[in-house]
């Protein structure tokens, strides 16, 4: 799918990512326990939920922007975090794919090529109250041709939900 490209996010583009961040939150949070969503602010803004910053201070972090056509249609956060406790190369911190580009293989093809242009350990960890998620990443998982995939529980302190653990060459 040549129309889907994948772009690595500059410091001068955190807004950007901030504005998406705002849909992002919004539609997290209907997969979030009654009373654990997390609300609007008096400016009418979600506060920053996914502790942006540290995606551009940290250097094993990293944001990539999903493009279609050379439009902004999601982002992709990338830390080396473990939901497990075990080592871990990369670890898809937060994915998102604006509604208007959903359910027509962007997401997919980005996920994809995400995996693709960072060998090593991966860890995928999504949240047990959100379903559509769980099967997208399964497809990501196998579409991607990776090896020695597990496919792990939380422990219900540290993550609950399904942990994807496979190996990207």
């Amino acid at each position: 799918m040549s129309r889907v490209r994948l772009e690595r996010a500059e410091p001068s583009q955190r807004d950007a990512l901030a504005n998406l961040a705002q849909l992002y939150i919004h539609d997290f949070n209907a997969f979030l326990a009654p009373g654990r969503t997390i609300a609007l602010g008096d400016d009418g803004r979600y506060p920053d939920a996914l502790g942006l910053d540290r995606y551009w201070a940290a250097p094993d972090r990293a944001v990539w922007f999903i493009r279609v056509e050379g439009a902004l249609a999601g982002f992709a956060l990338l830390n080396a975090v473990s939901h497990c406790g075990r080592p871990v190369d990369h670890n898809l911190g937060e994915f998102f794919v604006a509604r208007g580009h959903r359910r027509d293989g962007v997401g997919l093809h980005a996920a994809v090529a995400l995996i693709h242009g960072h060998p090593g350990r991966w860890e995928v960890a999504v949240s047990a109250r959100n379903p559509p998620a769980q099967s997208f990443w399964a497809r990501v998982v196998e579409a991607s041709g990776a090896t020695e995939v597990e496919a792990l529980e939380g422990d219900g302190a540290q993550w609950t939900g399904p942990i994807w653990r496979f190996v990207s060459a």
